[in-house]
């Protein structure tokens, strides 16, 4: 059987709602800009719920959306199998979540930092200035190296051991088995050890 009949034989197997958004996908990487609101509104619903989980605030959940949807529209025509949309634009909201919930926590530390530098003098016993540098340059390098992990290691680190969520919840969250959570962490963390050990 040629490709092009498999791929017939799976698009009637599907139902008339995934084929509607298969055919949507199609128009929106033909350029149609009508066909992309409908196919992004077929999903808002689920989208921001995946958002406010990850953000918490309205607000915050609001421009992660609207983030994830520009990244989308402009990554459209990469998506070689329209039947994958779904799947592929989740991944694309959960690293925009976590990049702007990264943003903010650093935007945070970073206005602690000013406030403690402005209002607290440094008396002997609490923490030299040098010894938080040192600090923030280490959370700089986790970051990076962060970054270079595969993308469901690196989501499933920072949504354990940044976020502080359990393997349960990150299972529901990430609609996969709790024992993917538990293999991705184990290996997500053995590759950080090893990056970090390396100088990062």
């Amino acid at each position: 059987m040629k490709v092009a009949e498999l791929r017939e034989s799976g698009e009637a197997s599907q139902s008339p709602e995934a084929q509607r958004v298969t055919e949507l996908v199609r128009r929106a990487q033909r350029g149609s800009e009508r066909d992309f609101r409908d196919l992004m509104s077929a999903y808002l619903g689920a989208f921001y719920g995946l958002a406010r989980r990850y953000c918490g605030s309205h607000e915050d959940a609001d421009d992660v959306l609207q983030e994830a949807f520009v990244k989308v529209f402009q990554n459209l025509g990469g998506l070689s199998r329209p039947e994958a949309f779904f799947p592929w634009a989740r991944r694309i909201l959960i690293n925009t979540a976590l990049d702007h919930i990264r943003r903010r926590r650093r935007g945070q530390e970073f206005e602690v930092e000013v406030e403690n530098l402005e209002e607290t003098p440094h008396e002997e016993g609490t923490e030299a200035p040098d010894r938080r540098v040192e600090q923030r340059e280490f959370f700089r390098r986790l970051e990076r190296v962060l970054d270079r992990l595969p993308p469901r290691q690196r989501e499933i680190v920072v949504l354990h051991d940044v976020d502080g969520l359990s393997t349960e919840e990150i299972a529901n969250l990430c609609q996969c088995p709790p024992a993917t959570v538990r293999s991705n962490l184990f290996y997500g963390r053995e590759k950080l050890r090893k990056l970090l050990s390396e100088g990062g």
